[in-house]
């Protein structure tokens, strides 16, 4: 008798861990797909072709971004300056091309401004050996500081920003650019992150970082091309949201930092680094942006906007504890 009640007990606790795991992996997903379900029940406008391809240019505003957040926690660290940085190296593009500079110049500036920046974070973490939460806390008020004095508080607008605004409103096709943009951004790095020797060493450091060293990975080297590769993607980034908005100044991306690391976490990359898929980074980056469409499309109140973004990061970091 006691050996059954033992069965039946064992029975319930695995399928209790079992119910456990599937949430931990797949709960966003069915929520994301009951919140499509609903939305298409509810209004008449959510399936649209035309709305669909708005949710998707929204995900494609901080999607990019995503992308550089999801390797540097992959390899076990966190990076939260790209809100700043998003500013800055927008501000630095625009400046550069409202004062007579070519449009591709302007782009490559801000490029080039995330590229080092991500060094500095890189190095910072790496040799200086500072944590990266820190490292990066102090950096994202420093570039809003960077960005403060570059534009002298005010925006840079103009015509001249036209060819910008075509990576956010224009079209190639049928397919709109920053669409574009953003799928080709996520195919390059699925390729890169599991395909290659570089994007092995990245999931081998997050997961053990002494086991990586000592089996002769440049552990360095490999943190500090993260960071350079998330500052380059942010740069990208920058001048999509530059075109999205016609403007840019120092404060461009200081609502960039919750739906990038939601996106992150609810994606379902781990805190404590060595696991990651960057499709689900982007399938969450795409539910994020239907949680914001779906709640102007029901008329919400836009309050019940930002209780709704900070109950899903609540739930994101949720689902990794229980991942653990």
């Amino acid at each position: 008798m006691n050996a059954v009640l033992a069965r039946f007990e064992g029975e319930g606790r695995s399928w209790n861990a079992r119910a456990i795991d599937f949430l931990a992996e797949y709960g966003f997903l069915v929520f994301f797909v009951a919140w499509a379900l609903y939305l298409s029940i509810a209004t008449e406008q959510f399936l649209t072709p035309s709305n669909l391809l708005i949710v998707l240019r929204q995900a494609s505003i901080f999607g990019v971004p995503a992308i550089g957040a999801t390797f540097v926690m992959i390899v076990g660290e966190i990076d939260i300056s790209f809100g700043s940085l998003l500013g800055l190296a927008g501000s630095v593009g625009a400046g550069l091309i409202v004062g007579g500079s070519n449009p591709v110049e302007g782009v490559v500036a801000a490029i080039l401004v995330g590229a080092m920046v991500g060094l500095i974070n890189g190095v910072l973490v790496t040799y200086v050996r500072i944590p990266s939460v820190v490292a990066t806390l102090g950096m994202l008020t420093a570039l809003l500081g960077a960005g403060l004095w570059y534009t002298k508080g005010q925006s840079f607008f103009g015509t001249q920003l036209d060819p910008i605004v075509f990576l956010a409103e224009g079209y190639i096709g049928p397919i709109p650019v920053p669409v574009l943009i953003l799928f080709v951004a996520y195919g390059l790095g699925y390729v890169m992150l599991p395909r290659t020797v570089w994007g092995r060493w990245v999931y081998l450091v997050g997961d053990n970082q002494e086991a990586a060293y000592r089996t002769g990975i440049p552990v360095r080297r490999i943190k500090i091309s993260v960071f350079v590769l998330a500052g380059i993607l942010t740069g990208i980034g920058a001048m999509i949201l530059v075109g999205r908005v016609a403007q840019a100044n120092a404060a461009l991306g200081s609502e960039a930092l919750f739906p990038v690391l939601t996106a992150v976490i609810l994606g379902g990359v781990s805190l404590n680094g060595g696991r990651g898929n960057l499709w689900n980074t982007l399938i969450a980056s795409v539910f994020l942006a239907s949680i914001v469409n779906g709640l102007i499309l029901i008329g919400a109140d836009p309050s019940v906007q930002q209780i709704a973004q900070g109950g899903i990061l609540i739930a994101a970091l949720s689902l990794d504890r229980l991942r653990r």
